[in-house]
C-alpha cells in the first residue's frame, strides 16, 4: 500500500494519471484528514510519497502540516540514530517503508535544494523510513515522470 501526499491542485493531480492500487490512499489539500487517519496509514504502508512545491527549502505548508499531523507515532522520548537526535517512534512500522520525496518549483536555487535534501533525509530518519529517495522537477508537467519510481 502507498501513501501519496501532495499539493497539487485537483485537475494537476488528475492529469498525472498515477496507477493506483486499491488500497492505495491519497491525501491531497482537497482530503480532510485527522491525525488519527493520517497515523493509521502511515503505519501500515510500504512506500510513503511526498510530492511538494519546494518553499524555503523545504515542504509546502500543507505537506509539512500532513507530517506534523503523523507526531503522534512519537513518543515522548528521544533516541539517537545515525549520530543525531530524533524522537522515539512507537509504531511497529519501522523500517518497512520507503520515503519519496519529490520537491517541485521554477526557481529552485542549489541553496534551497540542498536544504530540501537535509530535511527530507532528516525526516526519513524520525520516521525510520527504510531509505529516502529524493527528486526535483522544474515544472508540475514533468512530476509525471515519477511514475517510474512510485511503485
Amino acid at each position: 500500500m502507498k501513501v501519496i501526499v501532495h499539493d497539487l491542485q485537483e485537475k494537476s493531480w488528475q492529469e498525472l494519471g498515477v496507477k493506483l492500487q486499491e488500497k492505495d490512499i491519497v491525501i491531497g489539500e482537497s482530503a480532510a484528514c485527522t491525525g488519527g487517519e493520517i497515523e493509521c496509514a502511515m503505519g501500515s504502508c510500504c512506500q510513503l510519497v511526498l510530492i511538494s512545491r519546494c518553499v524555503y527549502g523545504g515542504f509546502s505548508p500543507f505537506v509539512q502540516g500532513v507530517l506534523e499531523k503523523c507526531r503522534k507515532q512519537f513518543g515522548p522520548f528521544l533516541e539517537m540514530r545515525h549520530g543525531q537526535t530524533h524522537y522515539e517512534v512507537k509504531s511497529e512500522n519501522k523500517n518497512t517503508f520507503g520515503m519519496v520525496c519529490c520537491f517541485y518549483g521554477d526557481n529552485i536555487t542549489p541553496q534551497e535544494e540542498q536544504s530540501a535534501r537535509i530535511q527530507s533525509v532528516s525526516d526519513g530518519i524520525s520516521l525510520q523510513a527504510r531509505g529516502v529517495k529524493i527528486v526535483f522537477y522544474d515544472t508540475i508537467d514533468k512530476i509525471s515522470r515519477l511514475k517510474g519510481i512510485i511503485l
